[in-house]
């Protein structure tokens, strides 16, 4: 297996994206239907998710969702940690229109079975958190979201 190359030894890097300007439109509209579609497509071999993704490790295909964490939600809580599995590099694009406003929904990463974490906090929209997952040692999870709305497309390449 090749080894990512990520800029922070932390296990993360941030990646400016320049996203095309419907995805803001389409996330104002809240069309998820529409989003999940133009992602399908940025997430293709010849799209732009996946190919600024190939900068850092060779790797055959993505799956992504749509996450919406909102403190307006009664069930809005901390995440757990966990590794992902033997998915080889896992992203977070925000999409999050005002992260400013954003309260808690730190992204945390950690090495497995140390205590200590790094804290990140919801980027601006076309920001997009590049971190490494279990098969390289690391650990992450959401933490709630207390104020405002987070959006972002996790998303994971194997």
């Amino acid at each position: 297996m090749i080894t990512p190359t990520l800029r922070n030894p932390q296990g993360f890097c941030l990646e400016n994206l320049n996203i095309p300007n419907k995805i803001h439109y389409i996330v104002q509209k809240q069309d998820w239907e529409t989003l999940d579609q133009e992602f399908q497509q940025l997430t293709s071999p010849r799209g732009l998710l996946y190919q600024t993704l190939l900068k850092y490790i060779c790797f055959k295909s993505i799956e992504f969702m749509i996450s919406i964490r909102d403190s307006s939600n009664e069930w809005e809580e901390d995440g757990i940690w966990h590794d992902d599995g033997s998915r080889i590099l896992a992203f977070s694009l925000s999409l999050t229109l005002e992260h400013e406003k954003i309260e808690g929904g730190y992204l945390g990463i950690r090495k497995k079975g140390e205590q200590n974490f790094v804290k990140i906090s919801t980027p601006p929209f076309g920001t997009m958190i590049v971190f490494l997952t279990g098969i390289h040692g690391y650990e992450h999870k959401i933490h709630q979201v207390t104020k405002g709305r987070r959006i972002v497309i996790a998303g994971w390449c194997t």
